[in-house]
Formats: C-alpha cells, sequence, structure tokens
C-alpha cells in the first residue's frame, strides 16, 4: 500500500499531467481547476493543497513538458559526435507537428512567459541550458567561445521559431528546409551540404 506521501506525489503527478493535456486541448486560459480536477479524477481542493493557484499548476505542468523535451535533445547533443548532431536538430525540428501535444504546450507556454514572470524566469533557464550544450558542441567543433555561444542562441531562435511556424502555416510544414538550416547549422570543419533530408 502506498503511504501518505506516494499517494500525495501520485496526485500530484496526475494534475500536472492533467494541466498539460489541457493547455494542449484547450489553452492555458480556459483551464480552471475544476476541469484540472476532473481530467486527473480527484477533488477540486486538492489542486490547491498540492499548488498554490491554478496558474502555478499551469506553470509547473508547462515546464515539465519543456525540461523533458529539452532533456532529450540536450543529451543527444552531449553525446552526439560532429555531423551527427545536424542530423539529430533537423530531425527534431521536423518532429513537432502541429496537433502533437508537446509542440501546443510548447506555443501556449512561450506566450505565457510574456505574462508570468516565474515562468520566464525558469523557462530561461531551460534555455540557457539548451544553449550551453549546443555552444559546447560547436566549440568541439572548433568555433570560437564567443561566437559558439552566439550561434547556440540563433539555432535555438530558429528552430524555436520553425515549430511555431509549423503550427501556423501548411506551407511552412511543406518546405525543404533541410539545406537551409545546415548552412545555419555548420559549424567550421563540417560541410553543410551532406547528404538532405526533406522534413516531414
Amino acid at each position: 500500500m502506498a503511504t501518505a506521501v506516494e499517494q500525495g506525489d501520485q496526485t500530484r503527478t496526475r494534475l500536472l499531467r492533467a494541466a498539460a493535456e489541457l493547455i494542449a486541448e484547450r489553452g492555458w486560459g480556459s483551464v480552471t481547476t475544476r476541469l484540472a480536477a476532473d481530467r486527473a479524477g480527484v477533488r477540486p481542493g486538492l489542486v490547491h493543497y498540492h499548488f498554490r493557484s491554478v496558474t502555478d499548476l499551469l506553470i509547473d505542468a508547462a515546464l515539465r513538458v519543456v525540461r523533458e523535451e529539452a532533456g532529450r535533445l540536450t543529451a543527444a547533443v552531449t553525446a552526439m559526435p560532429g555531423e551527427q548532431v545536424l542530423d539529430l536538430l533537423l530531425e527534431a525540428a521536423g518532429s513537432y507537428e502541429p496537433e502533437d501535444a508537446a509542440t501546443l504546450v510548447f506555443a501556449e507556454t512561450m506566450l505565457a512567459a510574456t505574462r508570468h514572470e516565474r515562468l520566464r524566469s525558469e523557462l530561461a533557464v531551460v534555455l540557457r541550458e539548451c544553449r550551453e550544450a549546443l555552444a559546447q558542441w560547436l566549440r568541439g567543433q572548433g568555433a570560437a567561445d564567443d561566437d559558439a555561444v552566439a550561434s547556440a542562441a540563433v539555432l535555438l531562435a530558429a528552430f524555436d521559431g520553425l515549430v511555431l511556424h509549423r503550427i501556423i502555416d501548411e506551407q511552412a510544414r511543406a518546405m525543404p528546409i533541410d539545406s537551409p538550416l545546415r548552412r545555419l547549422a555548420a559549424p567550421p570543419g563540417i560541410s553543410p551540404s551532406s547528404a538532405e533530408r526533406k522534413l516531414r
């Protein structure tokens, strides 16, 4: 039998998952305490037992999704050598489809970060960690330190923007963007003209 602490952790996890699902389905501003509780299968009062407000629940749920996605990408980048990282980044950029929950949560989180200071500051930490992982890889490919940091920032912004554009515009999803991204991403010593794939 689960202890009270374990049960509390399980309830909190269910609420976080429910909130993330609802952010993707309904949008940030439409998620209420009752909706989150109903989706998680718990009493509404438990939302405020585990979180100060429904906004805090949404922030924690969104950050959980973003951290998981960023963590997978960062771990893969730091484990791969050379040109394989370019392939990984291109594949990642093309894997986020407009209807995917993670994609929609990402878009909602970026917008909500303009209104909620805690979300903005914690999201900035995630972005900095991703940026440093990319910069470290670029340094390993021969990029100067300052250029590696700036290039990593540009790359992340390009990929983030691409994901958002693919949500909105069908033409953006159909464009053969492999070559332009390779030219943008290729650090010194790596040719951007290797075998190309059109992103799905």
